[in-house]
């Protein structure tokens, strides 16, 4: 007797019909769910957002979505849209706050300032710009770091210290210099 083995079934991409009914089915079985998780976790004003990210993702990996695990799969995706949005806006935070100029700050000094650091970064080598650029202005781990220079992450975290300690050393060394 014939048996249909269900994996191997499961294990074929579904056609563009049948994902994108397959789709459908979700969206009308789980937007709600979606929403009403993003309304406890970020409130109302981006609840239907969050949801509508949540949903690109599953479009796009339709065929990942498990089937008998779809709506924690969701609830995965969800939270996962919810921290890097979290991740974002206090990165644009950071920026504003480190680009914003204090009224009671002298605009001189922040210039100085702005020209030491430049001139501090410029001494450096490039693998050490590079370095600094990835920590400081992507906001990068040692992990993403060492992804994206192809090492592993000790040799980041070595470089990242001696990159710190050669950085004191320049702007010391600078602020010498500069003293009366």
């Amino acid at each position: 007797m014939y048996r249909k083995d269900t994996q191997a079934l499961e294990a074929v991409p579904p056609g563009p019909d049948e994902s994108r009914a397959r789709f459908m089915t979700l969206y009308e079985r789980c937007y709600g769910s979606i929403v009403r998780y993003a309304w406890r976790r970020v409130g109302p004003d981006q609840a239907e957002d969050i949801a509508s990210e949540t949903f690109i993702v599953a479009w796009r990996r339709i065929a990942d979505v498990p089937r008998d695990h779809e709506l924690p799969w969701l609830y995965s995706v969800a939270r996962k849209v919810i921290a890097n949005r979290a991740r974002r806006e206090q990165r644009d935070r950071e920026l504003s706050d480190a680009l914003s100029v204090e009224p009671e700050s002298d605009h001189a000094e922040t210039v100085t300032s702005r020209q030491t650091a430049i001139t501090v970064l410029r001494s450096l080598s490039e693998k050490d710009r590079e370095l600094a650029r990835l920590a400081a202005w992507e906001c990068l781990d040692s992990r993403e770091i060492s992804i994206v220079l192809g090492c592993s992450r000790a040799t980041v975290n070595v470089r990242l210290h001696r990159l710190r300690k050669r950085l004191e050393g320049l702007f010391d060394s600078h602020q010498r210099e500069e003293a009366p």
